[in-house]
């Protein structure tokens, strides 16, 4: 029947919601906007995901899964524990995108401060990568990779903190490559502090 809402897909819609998320921002990001990225009428939507604010929160669990996948696979059988932090925040990188930046990010930004759900999201997420992250700095240290004294969760807080503030300038426009080298850099001077004095 003519003018009947389609069925949605809700794993396509989703996908397509969060990228248009990413896109525009949270409030930027109109219902007309989310029909036309989803093909799917209104009602379809809030048949299947809710409103615009449970669409979004759907959005973002979506993305953290996705990211979350990506930083699993990156070291998936790396033996060396190094060469496993640095694929695994390469792939946080390449979760970003050259001028839209992060979408957990930017929601730190844009909505957290304003809404108790999403800034508990984004903590639980930021401590699933924190967590991440001190294991395998804990398994450099047991390896001899890099000094016992490494203070671990401070180390991680460095990193998680520049990998923030990457994102922030990938939304600006700078490109992965930049930001990867950039990001082993301050892996060195945080992890392998001798190394600064090798480089002077």
């Amino acid at each position: 029947m003519a003018g009947r809402p389609r069925k949605a897909q809700p794993e396509v819609a989703l996908a397509a919601a969060m990228n248009a998320f990413w896109a525009k921002g949270y409030e930027a990001t109109s219902m007309s906007d989310l029909t036309e990225a989803t093909g799917l009428h209104k009602a379809s939507l809030y048949q299947t995901f809710g409103d615009k604010h449970q669409l979004f929160v759907s959005a973002l669990k979506l993305y953290f899964t996705k990211t979350t996948k990506a930083q699993k696979d990156s070291h998936d059988g790396e033996e060396n524990p190094i060469k496993a932090i640095k694929k695994s925040v390469d792939s946080t990188i390449d979760q970003c995108a050259e001028g839209k930046g992060c979408l957990a990010v930017n929601s730190l930004i844009e909505v957290a401060p304003f809404d108790a759900e999403i800034d508990r999201i984004l903590k639980q997420f930021r401590q699933r990568l924190e967590g991440h992250l001190a294991r395998l700095v804990e398994d450099a240290k047991k390896e001899r990779q890099i000094p016992k004294d490494i203070d671990t969760k401070e180390s991680v807080r460095l990193i998680t903190v520049f990998l923030h503030g990457l994102s922030a300038n990938m939304a600006a426009g700078m490109k992965a490559k930049k930001a990867r080298a950039l990001l082993h850099d301050q892996l060195d001077l945080v992890l392998l502090p001798h190394k600064k004095f090798k480089r002077s």
